[in-house]
């Protein structure tokens, strides 16, 4: 292994410069970095220095610095916006040092599979601000979606929209602080009892993350009491790679249950 050479940015300008040199990686909270192959790496940056670390409400939206961590937000969030998805699935994610350390930069960047964080922001209609090669504003599916957007670049902060909702968070999990082998995001806006829009998301799945779009047509500007469990199920249509920890049909069939778990939950029917 080379030695490795740390940076210390103090400014955006002086980060994006050195995300133009090869084998240069970011480093917010360090969590990816203790599983990861350094024999190819020169030089890690340190993002501490760059003031990123922020949870904000300024003109109908809500912006998050890329190195607030998990525990930051979910903190944040709940003198702004406490109903919020993302509370609900961040407050649950990993575990206590963890939460304390993995920022939600580096979670959007690296996108696991197990995340906790992509079908919240996605239902969300999440932007991210980035930094680099690329610089802008732009929709968080184009982010996940466009390879170049990622390469030589730095998210800089997260915005979302501040708008009532009712959500539920579901994580497939053995014991409670396992990676979930899926998890189910669901968002709701109402008008009392009348859903006016739904987002449902399921991550972890053989596409990776699936947008159940053909259940959000079937719940938008329905009532709630026309809603039935068994056509929610028959609208559930994803599947799943192979698993050691689960066999796949169980996990289409589980997907089903629980996706109708949570639509009841986030319109609290019990």
């Amino acid at each position: 292994m080379t030695n490795i050479k740390w940076y210390y940015p103090v400014s955006l300008a002086e980060a994006s410069s050195l995300l133009e040199k090869k084998n240069i990686v970011p480093h917010g909270g360090g969590t990816n970095l203790s599983g990861r192959d350094l024999s190819r790496v020169d030089g890690i940056i340190c993002l501490k220095k760059l003031g990123l670390d922020y949870v904000k409400k300024e003109n109908g939206m809500i912006e998050i610095g890329s190195m607030t961590s998990y525990a930051g937000i979910a903190l944040g969030l709940k003198s702004i916006s406490p109903d919020n998805i993302l509370v609900k699935s961040l407050q649950n994610a990993a575990n206590t040092p963890c939460r304390n350390r993995i920022t939600i930069g580096g979670s959007i960047s690296f996108a696991p599979k197990w995340s906790d964080v992509i079908g919240p922001l996605l239902a969300l209609e999440a932007k991210v601000v980035i930094t680099g090669k690329k610089e802008g504003e732009f929709p968080l599916s184009e982010y996940l979606e466009q390879k170049e957007l990622r390469q030589q670049s730095l998210i800089t902060a997260v915005k979302i929209k501040n708008f009532p909702h009712r959500s539920s968070h579901y994580r497939d999990v053995k014991t409670k602080n396992d990676m979930p082998l899926f998890t189910i995001t669901t968002l709701l806006k109402m008008d009392k009892d009348l859903i006016k829009q739904a987002k449902v998301f399921i991550v972890g799945t053989s596409e990776r993350i699936s947008r159940l779009i053909e259940l959000e047509n079937y719940l938008e500007n329905k009532f709630r009491s026309a809603i039935s469990e068994k056509e929610i199920q028959d609208l559930v249509k994803v599947s799943f790679n192979d698993s050691k920890n689960a066999n796949t049909d169980y996990l289409s069939y589980k997907a089903k249950i629980e996706t109708v778990r949570s639509i009841f939950r986030a319109l609290e029917i019990s």
